[in-house]
């Protein structure tokens, strides 16, 4: 899959973007002209478009520069709708919020309003798809039954109104279903927490709204397609002096592209954090009310790793090493450093799977944890081209002196495959006039293995016990 699918001569430089004239619709008539649009390309001074895999769905805003009082003059209240398209020169893929061809988005709030100087005020417009509102107006009271993936294409195409694409990855969870009257947000959440995929081990999916339309994926499905091939990257980023010409002096535009302004990592390791997830070990005990029994689930992380599909080929790349931590055991040896305690029971619905919190929580919980171990949040220039949930690959520098011209000069732990899970779109229309992203990648994996060691290297060398102390007696004396 190469990274710009269009025609590079279209793009002259990194950052380009081409953005139609953007109109509010407001709710009333002006007249007897049927739909009025309000034009306020000329008033915007920047615009931010927001993906996650952890937000349901698109947000935005745009910061106005008001000298014609547009607020009362249209007038805006909360309720209109925002219509524009957004995509980098040349490539397919962008934003279309238009009403003949795509899905227009709804304002929703006026925030940071103030005087510039006579006359002239500035503001902020929030916006979000659609679905968004839609989630707030409804509450899911029908009974579901049979795959779970089967009800994520109904809840969307019913109580939330959806016409957009939506992309399902199958599930093998085959259950009977009933919402307390709730948002549909709620029953897609709840659904996709308890979910087991079709063909990996994952537990757990994830919805989310990108430019295509909606996604309903495990972070697995993410990684690999259906027969468990690595993914292709969507684009090859790394800090370097941009240049737009080849060695030949042709226009090199993809590689300005991949270009990273500047980066930073948010995190690498956070053992605490951890340990009190359960991602390294962990222990579910369950009650089931029906056949009056107790079970006990262990969790060893070295153990489920091998069974999933990550990021990183190879049994050994884990974020989590395998060595001799105390007295003989691993770090993920230790299963009551968490422990779960979740009510479950048998033949609710006859044969249907019960669905709520099962054995399957553990590695849901431990998976999406050691994701956020390594997180690495990069500046680079604009394209519409790429989403959330995609692979990229990163390159992060060795920060070490460089002794002959034969040594690579990068770390060979950070660089290599990354996820995508959040994209902020900044578009400058007056000052800079370019189109910028920061982008969040995260790491469930290493790109070589770390060491691994069966000997205690702590046990014996450090001070083996400490005195005690009464308090008063330290007071007598």
């Amino acid at each position: 899959m190469a990274y710009f699918n269009g025609n590079t001569k279209s793009l002259e430089r990194p950052g380009n973007y081409v953005l139609t004239d953007v109109s509010i619709i407001p709710y009333a008539r002006k007249g007897d002209e049927g739909i009025f649009r309000q034009i306020i390309t000329d008033q915007i001074l920047e615009i931010n478009i927001y993906e996650s895999i952890e937000k349901n769905f698109l947000t935005g805003d745009m910061t106005i520069i008001d000298g014609v009082n547009l607020i009362n003059e249209i007038p805006l209240t909360g309720f209109e709708r925002l219509e524009f398209k957004l995509n980098t020169p040349g490539e397919d893929k962008g934003y279309d919020f238009s009403v003949a061809t795509g899905h227009p988005m709804m304002i929703t709030g006026i925030r940071n309003k103030s005087m510039l100087k006579d006359r002239i005020q500035s503001y902020v417009l929030e916006f979000c798809s659609m679905e968004r509102v839609s989630n707030d107006l409804v509450r899911v009271t029908r009974p579901f039954e049979g795959n779970t993936s089967d009800i994520i294409l109904s809840v969307c195409r019913s109580e939330l109104d959806s016409k957009k694409n939506l992309v399902i990855e199958e599930t093998k969870t085959n259950a009977k279903y009933v919402p307390p009257r709730v948002k549909p947000t709620k029953v897609i959440n709840e659904v996709c927490q308890m979910s087991e995929s079709k063909n990996f081990e994952s537990a757990g999916f994830m919805f989310f709204e990108t430019g295509l339309g909606f996604h309903f994926k495990t972070y697995e499905s993410m990684f690999c397609d259906s027969s468990g091939t690595p993914r292709e990257v969507r684009a090859r980023y790394s800090p370097k002096i941009v240049t737009q010409r080849d060695p030949n002096h042709n226009k090199d535009i993809i590689n300005a592209l991949q270009s990273v302004e500047s980066f930073k990592i948010k995190s690498q390791y956070d053992t605490l954090r951890h340990l009190n997830y359960g991602t390294f070990a962990s222990k579910l005990v369950t009650h089931d009310c029906f056949n009056k029994k107790f079970n006990e689930y262990d969790f060893d992380y070295h153990i489920q790793y091998e069974k999933e599909k990550h990021l990183e080929e190879g049994d050994g790349n884990g974020v989590v090493p395998l060595f001799n931590f105390k007295d003989g055991k691993s770090i993920s040896d230790f299963k009551d450093m968490k422990i779960h305690f979740i009510s479950e029971t048998d033949k609710v619905h006859n044969n249907y799977d019960y669905l709520g919190k099962t054995s399957k929580t553990q590695k849901r919980i431990a998976q999406k944890a050691a994701l956020s171990t390594i997180v690495l949040e990069i500046e680079v220039p604009g394209f519409t081209g790429i989403n959330v949930g995609e692979v990229v690959h990163f390159t992060h520098p060795s920060f070490k002196p460089v002794k002959t011209s034969t040594e690579r000069d990068y770390d060979p732990y950070l660089s290599g495959r990354y996820l995508i899970t959040s994209i902020r779109h900044m578009v400058s229309i007056k000052v800079a006039k370019k189109h910028t992203m920061l982008v969040e990648l995260v790491k469930d994996s290493f790109n070589q293995s770390l060491p691994e060691d069966n000997i205690d290297l702590f046990t014996g060398q450090e001070k083996d016990e400490g005195d005690s102390y009464l308090q008063y007696d330290l007071d007598g004396a």
